[in-house]
């Protein structure tokens, strides 16, 4: 299968560039810039003269000027390789979360013929856990097209879930982002909470946990984003650790870290590379479980908050595992 497919060669590009331009009549000088500043330097010499002689039937001529033919916006068709995409992707368990029923029938009508990319079976997934969510669960389906929705619409949402810590909470809530988990297999939502048209709190929600999802009646006018909420959330510090060049570490770090804002430096003096994770506050204690699972080949330098916290989770450990070799001992 080629990956490369000449419709998106620059020749198709400034051409479709052009037509996009030529809603409104353009001169002869204006589509040979278009020319230059897309294609190649020779390439005026063999398009344009295509436009002024109307060999490719797209313009029409009025008063020196060029009028495209074509109405609305030009859409590129899809390439072999896309359509081989699509056909894979329509096999995954998590489709049934973004395409309906009818939405994924017709694709796979119009698919029949194309070979998939690749198969789901084609993939081992390891150093993951095995309760993932019920991606076939109508509720669970339900809720999450709800959340795409109020995403997309803006809308507050009032949500019914249940929190390991509080038990059942309802609320008022906009919809910011929906974030997957490939270790969990589990979809989380990120929301701010609305309580008499004000901003009161932000929350992470597993959409596994959420109950119900209606309408609400409260209203908010102000301006929400993401990157709003991630400011709202951001650690006042960043965790700093030091990794060791061990055990392939580095590379590892940067994958499992993937998802955080970070920066890293490399200290000629250790021989050793300094990472800066800044983080949401609620992913916390998830950090800190990451940052122990590497073992030695990880340093924690600061700040010292996250530490303490460090050292507080190591005794617990400790105590347990002396608690159940005690029990084990115990005839």
């Amino acid at each position: 299968m080629e990956l490369f497919s000449e419709i998106y060669s620059c020749y198709y590009t400034v051409v479709s560039n052009i037509l996009k331009e030529a809603h409104n009549p353009i001169t002869e000088e204006m589509m040979s810039k278009i020319i230059e500043d897309g294609a190649f330097s020779e390439s005026a010499f063999y398009v344009l003269p295509k436009f002024i002689n109307n060999e490719w039937n797209l313009f029409e001529k009025h008063d020196n000027k060029y009028l495209s033919k074509i109405n609305g916006n030009i859409k590129m068709p899809l390439t072999i390789l896309e359509k081989s995409w699509i056909k894979a992707l329509l096999t995954d368990k998590r489709i049934l979360l973004f395409l309906g029923n009818n939405d994924i029938e017709y694709l796979k009508e119009q698919l029949k013929d194309v070979e998939p990319l690749f198969n789901m079976e084609d993939f081992y997934y390891f150093d993951t856990f095995s309760d993932g969510d019920n991606y076939s669960d109508e509720a669970y389906i339900n809720n999450f097209h709800q959340i795409l929705s109020a995403i997309k619409s803006k809308k507050v949402i009032t949500i019914s879930f249940e929190s390991l810590k509080s038990g059942r909470i309802t609320g008022n809530f906009i919809p910011c982002k929906l974030e997957y988990s490939s270790k969990n297999d589990k979809f989380r939502l990120y929301a701010v909470r609305i309580k008499y048209g004000k901003i009161t709190a932000s929350a992470i929600i597993n959409i596994s946990r959420i109950s119900t999802i209606s309408p609400s009646q409260e209203i908010y006018d102000g301006c929400i984003s993401f990157e709003k909420y991630i400011e709202m959330n951001k650690c006042s510090e960043p965790v700093v650790i030091e990794i060791s060049k061990e055990r392939n570490a580095v590379e590892r770090c940067m994958l499992h870290f993937a998802n955080y804002e970070k920066r890293t430096e490399y200290d000629e003096t250790s021989d050793k590379y300094i990472n800066y994770i800044y983080y949401d506050k609620h992913d916390e204690t998830e950090l800190l479980i990451t940052i122990l699972s590497f073992g030695p080949v990880i340093k924690v330098i600061g700040p010292e908050s996250f530490l303490i916290k460090i050292k507080e989770r190591l005794i617990r450990q400790k105590e347990l595992f002396s608690s159940s070799m005690i029990n084990k001992s115990i005839p």
